[in-house]
Formats: structure tokens, C-alpha cells, sequence
């Protein structure tokens, strides 16, 4: 088993904790360095995200390294960091293929499971703007992560090659976590997803939270799994998003750590990272417990005004949440602590509340009443605001 292990990605903090808590050291680099981070192992803030990647690899000492969210939309940029140091995770050639959305509507074809009808912006034969009046349509970005820049079609884009046109369907949006092996592949857990303006979100597709399910249904969506592991050669810890209705729908696939993946290892109180480096090494992967016991939930708070985060905010954080107790650390009511100096603008993300509980609603209350001690805490008569 490697000690030392680097993390790039928009966030590493819930990847570096599932790593200490299995013994292994870590060194990231990602957005924002956050303060909580930096408490669990080495940490730096890139300044050009994520060109500045290669040279922090190079000059940071560990025996091999793993990407989370938002790196899969720059799979050359992985290929070449792959060429030096050892990347455990998929490849960049892997990452080209399940980000491709007409490949995955091939796949679910061959394959007898639903997919959306997905077409190019200048599709000659079809026309987003003028559709019968019971299709609507979603334009999304090829390169994107947590439902940021996804719309209704209204106007047709002004760099066309960058989207791609997919019809919406009815369902409750779900996410799955997988972890792949050599010979097999195992669904982790399954989680509700908490999307859009009624949750806090800046957008009405921006993710904001899930909430695990217990006990899983995953008779559904194991054809899904399947499908994706053996078409693509998935290795490691890896998810996709899907629709529960009458039939699961794949609405897109997610080849990394997910922001998904702590709500299953909180309720098994078991590092999944640990299983991910036994997978990607060809190591024997312990076996996991085959369901999570109870129910864990997450929220991301988006800033509903600007924001300047003091050393007094943080310390009523703690004061509040206890973050800075070790075991919190790993399995933290509250993460993604900014550090004190930081300016949140509206809409962006503040930080990630969790709560675990025996049923979904009782933590979705749970989540709910968190989130108003946070907002106490964070908009408080006299707390920093603006730029100043």
C-alpha cells in the first residue's frame, strides 16, 4: 500500500479525510486550500487552476496521486501529469469516453436502458428552439461539474461546439457510487439528490445536497453499473447520476471521487479511499459491508449575499459545530471551512453542512436546522460583508 498520496480537484477535502482515516498521509492542491483541509494534511491553493497542476506534482513529494471533481473536464491535462508521476484513478482515454454524452446514449441503447434524447446544438434534422409544445429541452455543457452552466434552451449559444442539446425527463434525481476491480464492480450506495433554487442553489440544475437511501434498491440500476464498467474499463471508486422513475434513467457518468461517496463510508465508519488505492494497486479489496446502516445527508450553502469571512466567524463556527475536534475532522458536521480573509461572492459556495439520522426526513430536519445556526452565525448584525 502506498503512505503518501497527492489529491488535485476543486475540493479535496472529503477524499483527503476518507485517505488519514485509512493511515494514509496526504498532500493537495486544489481551489481553495480550506481551512479544515489544511488541518488534515498538506494543502495549497493553485493559482492557476488547474494549469498550475503539473508543476505542483512535480515539485511534491508522494508515492502516486488521485483526481476528484471537475478535473475529468481536462482529460490531456491528466494524461500528461499520468506521464509522471503514478495516477491512481481512470485515464484520461477513459475519461474521453463516459464524458461523451452520444457514446453513453450508444451504450444504453446496445444495452436496453433509457437514456435522454441528446443531440448537437446544429443538428440539421432537429430544432431546440421551435420544439412541440410538450418537449422541452436542456442545453448543457460538455465540459462541466455539479449542474453549473445548464439551462432551458432559450437561445442557441454563441460557441455552439462547447454544448450539446438533451431532452428533459421526469424523475427524482439520483446519484449511485461504484467501486470497480479487476474482475467486478460493486454499487457502494445510492443517494437522493438535492438540486436547484429550492435548495439554495444559485441555478435551478446547480447540485446542492443528497441525501443517502437506505435500504438501497440496486436490483434497478445494476445493468447501469454493468454496462458503464465493462464498455469502459472503470477502475477504482467512480459514480454516475440517473433518474428514478419508471425505468432508471443514465444521465451522466462521474469517473472519481464524488462529493456523494462520504454519506456512504459516515454510515460504515469505513475510509472508501482505502478501497479505491486497493483496487487501482490490483491489491485484494476488503470487502465492504454490503449496505450502509442509516441514513447520512449533505447540503452545500451557497452565499445569499457577499461575504467576508473573519477569524470571529470561524472561531463561532467551531464554537457551533466542533470542528476542530479530531474525530470531527473525519466525519465533520460541517466542511469546507473557508479560511478567515476569504470574500464569498452571492451564489458561491460557503461551505458543506452533514447530518446522519434513521430516516431521510429526520436528516433533512436535521440539515434544515444547521443550516439556520450557520446562517446565524454567518450573517450576524455586524459580520464582514462585501469586498471591504
Amino acid at each position: 500500500m502506498v503512505s503518501r498520496i497527492g489529491l488535485i480537484g476543486a475540493s479535496c477535502r472529503a477524499m483527503a479525510a476518507s485517505l488519514v482515516r485509512s493511515g494514509v498521509s496526504v498532500a493537495a492542491a486544489d481551489l481553495f486550500a480550506d481551512y479544515d483541509l489544511q488541518q488534515i494534511g498538506e494543502a495549497r491553493a493553485l493559482k492557476s487552476y488547474p494549469w498550475s497542476a503539473p508543476r505542483w506534482l512535480r515539485e511534491t513529494d508522494m508515492d502516486a496521486w488521485c483526481y476528484t471533481g471537475g478535473m475529468e473536464n481536462y482529460p490531456r491535462l491528466i494524461q500528461r501529469m499520468a506521464g509522471e508521476k503514478r495516477l491512481l484513478g481512470n485515464s484520461a482515454t477513459t475519461l474521453r469516453l463516459v464524458r461523451d454524452p452520444f457514446l453513453l446514449a450508444d451504450l444504453a441503447k446496445a444495452n436496453g436502458f433509457a437514456f435522454p434524447e441528446t443531440h448537437r446544438v446544429y443538428d440539421p434534422a432537429f430544432d431546440p428552439i421551435h420544439p412541440q409544445l410538450s418537449d422541452q429541452w436542456l442545453l448543457k455543457p460538455f465540459k462541466s461539474a455539479g449542474g453549473l452552466n445548464m439551462e432551458m434552451v432559450s437561445v442557441l449559444p454563441a460557441l455552439p461546439h462547447r454544448f450539446y442539446v438533451q431532452r428533459r425527463m421526469l424523475g427524482v434525481p439520483m446519484s449511485a457510487v461504484v467501486l470497480s476491480m479487476r474482475d467486478e464492480s460493486w454499487i457502494v450506495g445510492t443517494s437522493r439528490l438535492l438540486v436547484g433554487t429550492d435548495y439554495g442553489a444559485p441555478g435551478p440544475f446547480v447540485f446542492a445536497g443528497a441525501i443517502s437511501t437506505y435500504p438501497p434498491n440496486f436490483e434497478a440500476i445494476e445493468p447501469i453499473a454493468h454496462a458503464i464498467y465493462h464498455e469502459f474499463g472503470m477502475k477504482g471508486l467512480w459514480g454516475f447520476d440517473y433518474l428514478e422513475a419508471d425505468e432508471p434513467v443514465l444521465l451522466e457518468v462521474n469517473p472519481r471521487w464524488t462529493a456523494t461517496m462520504p454519506l456512504h463510508e459516515r454510515m460504515r465508519d469505513d475510509g472508501l479511499m482505502k478501497h479505491h488505492l486497493q483496487a487501482c494497486l490490483n491489491q485484494e479489496v476488503d470487502l465492504l459491508p454490503q449496505y450502509a446502516v442509516g441514513v447520512s445527508g449533505m447540503r452545500i450553502i451557497y452565499a445569499k449575499r457577499s461575504l467576508r469571512v473573519t477569524e470571529e466567524m470561524v472561531e463561532r463556527m467551531d464554537d457551533a459545530f466542533a470542528f476542530r475536534n479530531p474525530y470531527s475532522l473525519l466525519a465533520p458536521r460541517i466542511g469546507d471551512i473557508p479560511n478567515p480573509g476569504t470574500i464569498i461572492e452571492q451564489g458561491h459556495p460557503v461551505c458543506t453542512l452533514y447530518a446522519d439520522g434513521n430516516g431521510e426526513s429526520l436528516v433533512e430536519e436535521a440539515l434544515v436546522a444547521s443550516e439556520t445556526q450557520l446562517d446565524a452565525i454567518i450573517y450576524a448584525e455586524g459580520s464582514s460583508s462585501g469586498g471591504g
